[in-house]
């Protein structure tokens, strides 16, 4: 197998492991807002543990670049960190999570690549251009799929671009995938901790133990270190493009785990929205060869294999 192969496939599994925790995730904190826990927890229990744990990252490695001033580790912190997660916790409030599916990683997958286009003159080709409308498409009828619009989906827009704006820095810069999950974790406990102890309203101390620790373990570890650093690790071995569009999967997955896990039942338009997400991102990932292949099997049945 040669060496791109060999990290494509790896890229692949990066960010398919990403990808399913972060759907996950997005149901922990529906569920810890709905029930024992605030948004303010919530954040708390993310990077309070988080940082605890990426602490020695920070300290022995700093940021792992020299082109990282220190208003790009700010801005890491505010775009992915502890003000980018509450924002979440508080749409999730007023938002189903499977409009955070869609909405979030959506307009982060599209924002993500334009802006790659537009400040680092990425080219993306005709082809993948296709795929991000489709894309789009598939994104919008899961957001309407959810129900009404409220707060909290204009809440998830501006997330999403805030995600985006994250990933532009971390590839400008070249931040190591470690490296970025730890700025952010360890940013985030430095300058959110304090305030939250001072300022924030609490629900911590009346929530059940067994609620705090599920989700310090699940946000603070999978969420904040694993997911993060794979993210970013497929960001790497897959490129600018298909790394930054992938996560536009999570409101497909999060649709399948929620019928494979809580036995939730999908309804047309969400089902036609995961098709859509899912076709555009071959589009994108493949690029024209991809979308020949695609007309072949159109125009001619599903006889024919893709081209090598």
């Amino acid at each position: 197998m040669s060496i791109t192969r060999r990290n494509t496939l790896a890229g692949l599994c990066w960010a398919g492991l990403a990808i399913t925790v972060w759907s996950g995730s997005l149901i922990m904190l529906r569920l810890g807002v709905t029930t024992s826990l605030n948004a303010y927890d919530l954040t708390l229990l993310r990077f309070g543990v988080a940082g605890l744990i990426l602490s020695p990252v920070v300290l022995l490695r700093g940021t792992g670049t020299d082109r990282l001033q220190l208003t790009g580790v700010v801005a890491m912190v505010i775009a992915f960190g502890a003000p980018y997660v509450l924002l979440i916790s508080l749409a999730l409030e007023t938002a189903p999570a499977a409009a955070a599916g869609a909405l979030n990683p959506g307009v982060m997958a599209i924002g993500a690549v334009l802006l790659g286009r537009m400040i680092l003159g990425d080219r993306i080709g005709r082809a993948r251009f296709s795929g991000l409308a489709v894309t789009a498409m598939g994104v919008l009828l899961f957001t309407r799929a959810g129900g009404i619009v409220t707060i909290g989906h204009l809440i998830l827009i501006g997330t999403g671009i805030m995600w985006a704006s994250y990933v532009l820095i971390v590839r400008r810069a070249a931040v190591p995938a470690l490296n970025a999950a730890a700025i952010v974790a360890v940013g985030s406990a430095v300058f959110y901790m304090p305030v939250y102890l001072v300022a924030l309203p609490k629900r911590i101390a009346e929530a059940p133990l067994v609620d705090v620790v599920i989700q310090a373990g699940f946000q603070g570890i999978l969420v904040s270190v694993f997911a993060i650093y794979a993210f970013n690790r497929s960001a790497e071995l897959l490129g600018p493009v298909a790394g930054a569009t992938l996560p536009a999967l999570i409101p497909v997955v999060t649709l399948g785990l929620g019928v494979a896990v809580l036995g939730e039942t999908a309804d047309p338009a969400e089902i036609a929205s995961a098709i859509l997400v899912t076709v555009g991102l071959v589009l994108v990932l493949a690029g024209a060869r991809a979308m020949r292949w695609l007309f072949d099997q159109l125009m001619h049945g599903p006889t024919k294999k893709p081209r090598p």
